[in-house]
């Protein structure tokens, strides 16, 4: 059988092999995610929606990883909060241009971190762009999050706790129309939204980062490749 293709939104780096060495990248534990799943990743650096279409259409699935801040000025906030690290625009328009093509497409999609955030605002919601530390730690630390009762996360990773990996300051406000809240975690952060077509995981929290370990953090990669393989 053939693999699904799973288009997987590349990241910059000024650091590729040394500092100063531009680069695109996306880490071994995301590709070895979705291949462990039965699919083949491939990497994508499209900057326009012209040059993300043609690509998404050759793709049975899209990820789209965790990375930088995303830079909300041109979705309506005025201003740069000072906690904000921003990429260079080209990757704030890869990120951009295929969450758009594959929202248009109708292809499945799995959003991690600043993914999840980038889908939430070019489907119509908001982010917060700071989140001060809580009981909960957010900024490079695993913590449980609570599975909503009855959501397609629940189906595909089980009920209740669940632990993650988080890296982040930003996260979702209000939920773009049409997504569902699917776990929040004790301080209220929203930790996963879901469609209601089925056809969109989005998590706050990087379940690559232990996927080959931990069950439930493999299973939304391998949730991936089964919708993709589905049509």
């Amino acid at each position: 059988m053939t693999r699904p293709v799973i288009l997987v939104v590349g990241r910059w780096t000024d650091q590729q092999g040394r500092p100063g060495r531009q680069g695109i990248f996306c880490t071994r534990t995301v590709m070895d995610a979705v291949s462990r799943a039965g699919g083949e990743p491939v990497l994508a650096w499209p900057d326009s929606l012209e040059r993300a279409e043609p690509l998404v259409e050759l793709a049975d699935g899209v990820v789209l990883p965790g990375g930088s801040d995303l830079d909300l000025r041109p979705f309506g906030v005025p201003e740069v909060h000072p906690r904000e690290e921003h990429s260079p625009p080209e990757q704030d328009a890869a990120d951009v241009s295929v969450a758009r093509a594959a929202l248009a497409a109708g292809r499945p999609i799995l959003a991690i971190c600043r993914g999840m955030q980038v889908l939430n605002v070019v489907m119509g919601g908001t982010i917060h762009q700071h989140l001060e530390e809580s009981s909960v730690g957010h900024a490079d630390n695993p913590h449980d999050v609570d599975v909503v009762s009855g959501t397609l996360l629940e189906e595909v990773i089980g009920g209740g706790a669940r632990t993650g990996f988080s890296n982040h300051h930003q996260a979702c406000d209000r939920l773009a129309d049409g997504m569902l809240l699917a776990a929040t975690t004790s301080d209220g952060c929203v930790e996963a939204t879901e469609s209601q077509d089925g056809r969109i995981l989005a998590l706050q929290w990087h379940p690559e980062a232990d996927a080959e370990t931990v069950p439930h953090n493999q299973a939304v990669f391998d949730w991936l490749v089964r919708t993709a393989q589905s049509g």
